[in-house]
């Protein structure tokens, strides 16, 4: 069975709620107008990096720009609403149930976090020093070097969402 894919759909709700035209996202993005279109009428998928950043942009996860439906949901969730967040979390949003949160679990957490974040740096250098190395050695080696560039950017991705967590549960703490 085929997974269900909103991607294409999800970009062209997302622009025209910014009130952006095609050409305007290309620039944002640094791609073609061209290459947005195409996106767009499901004919071409980004590379995972583009895919990344344009979910950073609108402010919304990578699954849900690809697995949920925004338009049908945009009475429920509004994500393109308001400031552009980076890696996707709005900073400002306080869940209501926010005072039940165990401080203990809290320090633990941004512990774990600060710990994790520097095995994850750790894995980027690693992989973009392996990256420089087949360069090096073997020029025609186009498609391993694009899968260490999507590591690296699912590595900052994923490095901007958890500090982007860390951050608002420590200023529920306070």
């Amino acid at each position: 069975m085929e997974a269900v894919n909103f991607f294409s759909k999800n970009i062209r709700f997302l622009r025209r709620a910014r009130q952006w035209s095609q050409e305007e996202l290309a620039v944002r993005l640094g791609v073609n107008r061209s290459n947005i279109a195409a996106y767009e009428s499901k004919n071409v998928e980004p590379r995972l990096a583009l895919a990344l950043e344009i979910a950073r942009l609108f402010g919304v996860g990578l699954t849900e720009l690809i697995q949920s439906d925004l338009e049908a949901d945009a009475s429920k969730n509004k994500p393109f609403e308001g400031e552009e967040s980076e890696g996707g979390v709005d900073n400002g949003a306080v869940p209501p149930n926010a005072s039940n949160i165990d401080q203990q679990a809290l320090r633990e957490y941004v512990q774990r976090s600060i710990s994790i974040r520097k095995m994850l740096e750790g894995f980027r250098i690693f992989y973009e020093l392996r990256r420089e190395k087949n360069k090096d050695e073997d020029p025609s080696s186009e498609r391993a070097l694009a899968d260490i560039d999507n590591f690296t950017h699912l590595i900052d991705h994923m490095l901007a969402l958890n500090e982007s967590l860390a951050d608002l549960l420590s200023k529920l703490e306070n």
